[in-house]
C-alpha cells in the first residue's frame, strides 16, 4: 500500500485527502518509478482551486511514504 494526498473537488487545502492505494504493477513496456519527493508550484495550485487558465479535468495522486 502507499499514502496519496488526493482531491476529488476543486478548493483550498481543506478539500486535500490523505487516502491508502494499491501499488500499482507495471504492464507490458511500462516501469514503476520510486517517488522520493515532489515539488508543487503557483500552477499547481491555481489547478486545484480552478484558477487556471483551462478548465480542471483531472485528479493525479501523489504518491507519499
Amino acid at each position: 500500500m502507499s499514502r496519496v494526498v488526493r482531491f476529488h473537488s476543486l478548493g483550498g487545502p481543506d478539500v486535500l485527502r490523505l487516502e491508502e492505494r494499491e501499488i500499482p504493477e507495471p504492464g507490458a513496456g511500462e516501469v514503476l518509478i520510486k517517488v522520493e519527493a515532489i515539488g508543487l508550484n503557483r500552477a499547481d495550485v491555481m489547478f486545484r482551486t480552478g484558477r487556471y487558465l483551462e478548465k480542471a479535468t483531472i485528479c493525479v495522486p501523489l504518491p507519499i511514504k
